[in-house]
């Protein structure tokens, strides 16, 4: 038996005694951590994460890279890679790391590249920061719309100096000769793999909820339970969304502030879901990982500067309690997901080119076929 056998089996049996001894503490944050799932993550991620995987997987990629081909030549990453940019902005964490593991395995950029581009392309999406955080934590959705602003501020800085300091990457595959898959295909797959990434995304955290809420009842980090600052840097640093929810004890402009820089750093529950994601193509995460420290420092400074040029009461910026259900379940996000929902139903049972010729044979044989059936 060599030492890193024996480590490991004392670490998996301190961790079975703490989750005996702490069971009462473990099952709060478990519980906590799936009424977050329930109200809040998955309502706001998974219809923009299957419409994201759709985007990058079905021919509409061909336009968006085509677009946003200046923004590629920009950044120095191949012109195919443009159609990341919308998983980006309006995907949330995983979707944007989903889409650049698939840029490796298909061949469209190498994994130095993927790794750079992580670095600006996982953010959190704009349903989470306006409805979940701004409308449902401070009760007002400009402070949502400002958090993602300052995020954009923030991934377009970080982007500017990855750039400057990279090389002109490899051109990888050209996405006019690249053979995309026809949108029912696209859509059935975007949305299971929406599904597989929520779930392991509300996997990490549930785990995360518990280790925060068990760690927090501790003799040890007692004092950072009494102090909402501390409670919120302390829960945000393991998971978003409990850090995020937690600045609603905290007063005034810095619960704002707070709140942005938890969401721009994501968490230690976000960095391991996208490790989780990549793992197939073996990206490097170290300058991913080392980004969410600049990326929290940046959206804290952009957005101290929009809030003291804002013009409104620091009233208006004072921290919502309460429950969120009321909120989630009417809100716009809400809507816009369910629109999203739709349109990659209507797309999935439209055939692709290819399959437009059979498909309208296949319907004048059954009209011949009836048309038979009734003169016989």
């Amino acid at each position: 038996m060599n030492k890193r056998s024996f480590l490991t089996f004392l670490s998996a049996f301190s961790l079975c005694v703490l989750l005996i001894l702490k069971n009462a503490e473990i099952s709060e944050g478990i519980r906590r951590g799936l009424h977050l799932c329930s109200y809040s993550v998955i309502p706001a991620v998974f219809p923009f994460m299957a419409l994201s995987v759709f985007i990058c997987k079905s021919s509409a990629s061909d336009f968006i890279s085509k677009i946003l081909r200046p923004a590629a030549k920009i950044l120095k990453i191949p012109e195919s890679c443009g159609k990341v940019f919308p998983a980006a902005i309006f995907g949330g964490y995983p979707a944007a790391a989903k889409c650049i593991n698939d840029l490796v395995s298909d061949g469209y950029t190498d994994r130095n590249t993927a790794s750079k581009m992580l670095c600006y392309c996982v953010n959190a999406g704009p349903s989470f920061l306006i409805g979940a955080v701004g409308a449902g934590v401070f009760g007002n959705v400009r402070i949502g719309f400002l958090i993602f602003f300052a995020q954009f501020i923030s991934a377009l800085i970080i982007a500017g100096a990855v750039s400057f300091f990279s090389k002109k990457a490899e051109p990888g595959i050209v996405f006019e000769n690249y053979c995309y898959k026809n949108n029912s295909s696209a859509a059935i797959e975007s949305i299971v793999s929406a599904a597989e990434s929520c779930f392991r995304m509300c996997a990490f955290i549930v785990i995360a909820c518990g280790i925060t809420e068990t760690v927090l009842g501790g003799p040890f980090f007692a004092f950072c339970a009494e102090n909402p600052f501390l409670k919120a840097i302390f829960s945000g640093f393991f998971e978003v969304t409990a850090g995020t929810f937690a600045c609603s004890e905290i007063e005034g402009f810095n619960a704002v502030i707070t709140a942005g820089a938890i969401a721009s750093f994501s968490g230690i529950s976000v960095i391991f879901q996208v490790a989780a994601v990549t793992d197939e193509s073996k990206i490097p995460l170290l300058p991913f990982i080392i980004s969410r420290f600049f990326h929290a420092g940046i959206t804290a400074a952009v957005l101290k500067i929009l809030l003291c040029f804002s013009g409104g009461a620091e009233s208006v910026f004072i921290a919502k309690g309460g429950r969120i259900e009321a909120v989630l379940s009417s809100s716009a996000p809400a809507a816009v997901s369910l629109l999203c929902m739709a349109a990659l139903f209507l797309l999935s049972i439209v055939p692709s080119k290819s399959e437009k010729e059979p498909f309208l044979s296949r319907i004048r044989n059954k009209i011949e076929t009836f048309r038979h059936s009734q003169t016989g």
